[in-house]
């Protein structure tokens, strides 16, 4: 008896322990999903499988959905990143210098076709009853680089507020984004995201997420797709509300990238790989390249042009200018703003406000006044003048198009923001709030080389706040309105300074002679 008594103890300890301590985990159909928790009780998902692996006979097809055939999978690591080069480590080693930290603190991750895979943050006391919001958030890159796993897109911190947090991967570059006259369809990166979206809203639920609510958000070329996204007509009912940050450009006619323009480079991608042009050389051929080798030519051919979405009339019907012109979209509530040097760090040591001034007419944007001298007179020197002017046209003025769009367009509302905080530091003050500045405080991922101070703090709890109303609720207060719902005539924006408070846009003139605004 004493050793039966002994033995039920140990058993029942035993089978506590293994509760408590064991793997989170959820069923797709018969396979089991086993991912890890966090010392906050966080439970982690890492590499998830959305899709089909785009490789072989599927490079270039539509994104299929993954089928799931084994017993388990195990998401306890991040999956590799997709296709691409360096773009984006030397993009963090440049801002980890200008902070004077080591740019040796990120390295390039592995990389394959293989990488439709997603990450989910999942805040405790979850369960199949809970209805909990989701945040998708698509990462930057110019659409030819970045990973859903990078240093400011952990999304353990921003889950412990109480939203599951979603990281995805897409096809980049010419993997992504290529055309031909073969194929029926391009754009597979946004179909890699629309596939994604319907598979959190098949499955969030397994993990105490609400179907019905889910936000999208995406920072540079993913508030690009954000953009895309909301005018697809297969993202229908996929989403409710959308984050747009720092982007904007993809509005302006003559950053549209329409078929042609692709079909002319991909006929120099087929000579290079196969000796032929488009008439004469097979898709089917192009498949077969290595994704190295094809990798390194579209780097060589493409440059900096072409990974963009295109009209291909299945994901995308018309330009989206049109599409926000003419209220063809999906109608959804937005946040949506710009930090105040966006362009800072990229200007080009040989670009000056003469070449700036000689480009404006072939933007067809502008009104026919021209006082754009006066603007400026509170900035010293070329480069500050054009930083505001650079980050004003391809950031603030096109943003403000999308949102006053979704104002007139619809029955939604428009939560405008401008993040102006620089941190403390002589060297801060070089970089500015420079573009993917806001992302530390959103996620909380502030890196160590980052000079984060308490006010740095109280602006990371205020921006995780805001965000977490908005995807729970679509309204980013909690009890006061703080943050005023933006309204065109008056081009009203939250500022994210030392001092969180609302103000009218620095931008708006510009955005006048510019011709986004009428003059009243």
């Amino acid at each position: 008896m004493k050793n039966l008594r002994k033995f039920l103890y140990v058993t029942f300890i035993y089978l506590f322990s293994f509760v408590i301590y064991s793997d989170p985990s959820f069923r797709i159909d018969s396979s089991s999903i086993i991912g890890t928790q966090s010392p906050n009780n966080i439970d982690i998902y890492l590499g998830v499988p959305f899709a089909e692996p785009p490789i072989n006979q599927l490079r270039w097809e539509k994104t299929k959905p993954k089928v799931f055939n084994k017993d388990k999978y195990y998401a306890k690591k991040f999956a590799p990143a997709c296709m691409q080069g360096p773009r984006i480590v030397n993009w963090y080693k440049g801002v980890a210098s200008g902070f004077g930290g080591d740019p040796e603190y990120i390295s390039m991750p592995e990389i394959s076709e293989d990488c439709l895979y997603l990450n989910m943050w999942v805040p405790k006391n979850n369960d199949q009853d809970s209805k909990t919001p989701v945040l998708v958030f698509i990462h930057g890159g110019s659409n030819r680089a970045g990973w859903s796993f990078e240093p400011n897109y952990i999304g353990e911190e921003l889950a412990e507020e109480g939203v599951i947090v979603i990281t995805v991967a897409y096809r980049l570059g010419v993997f992504g984004f290529y055309s031909h006259p073969q194929l029926d369809v391009s754009n597979f990166a946004i179909l890699d995201l629309i596939e994604a979206l319907k598979w959190i809203k098949n499955n969030i639920s397994k993990v105490g997420g609400d179907p019905s609510n889910i936000t999208i958000s995406g920072e540079s070329a993913g508030a690009t797709n954000v953009a895309h996204l909301i005018t697809s007509p297969l993202s229908k009912n996929l989403f409710q509300r959308a984050i747009h940050q720092s982007a904007g450009w993809s509005v302006l006619d003559n950053d549209i990238i329409h078929s042609n323009d692709h079909i002319k480079l991909s006929n120099l991608l087929s000579e290079e790989l196969l000796g032929v042009n488009n008439d004469t050389a097979q898709v089917k051929d192009l498949k077969k390249i290595d994704a190295n080798d094809l990798l390194n030519a579209a780097e060589k051919i493409y440059g900096y042009t072409g990974y963009y979405p295109i009209v291909d009339n299945y994901s995308i019907l018309e330009p989206i200018y049109d599409s926000f012109k003419l209220g063809n979209f999906n109608h959804v509530d937005l946040i949506i703003g710009s930090n105040a040097d966006e362009e800072k760090m990229y200007l080009e040591k040989d670009y000056f406000l003469d070449d700036f001034y000689n480009e404006r007419e072939s933007w067809g944007f502008y009104s026919d006044t021209d006082d754009i001298d006066s603007i400026l007179l509170n900035f010293k020197g070329d480069k500050e003048k054009l930083n505001f002017l650079l980050s004003s046209r391809n950031y603030v003025c096109p943003s403000y198009f999308i949102a006053k769009s979704i104002v007139e367009r619809t029955n939604k509302n428009v939560w405008f923001y401008s993040f102006d905080k620089v941190r403390d530091g002589k060297k801060s003050k070089e970089m500015g709030a420079y573009h993917g500045a806001e992302l530390p405080y959103i996620f909380n991922t502030h890196d160590y080389w980052l000079p984060t101070s308490e006010t740095d703090h109280k602006i990371t709890k205020a921006i995780q706040d805001f965000w977490f109303n908005f995807t729970k609720r679509g309204n980013p207060n909690s009890v006061d309105d703080t943050w005023i719902k933006f309204q065109p005539s008056l081009f009203n924006v939250l500022s994210f300074n030392k001092d969180i408070s609302m103000k009218k846009s620095t931008s708006i003139d510009v955005c006048k002679e510019l011709g986004f605004i009428e003059y009243q």
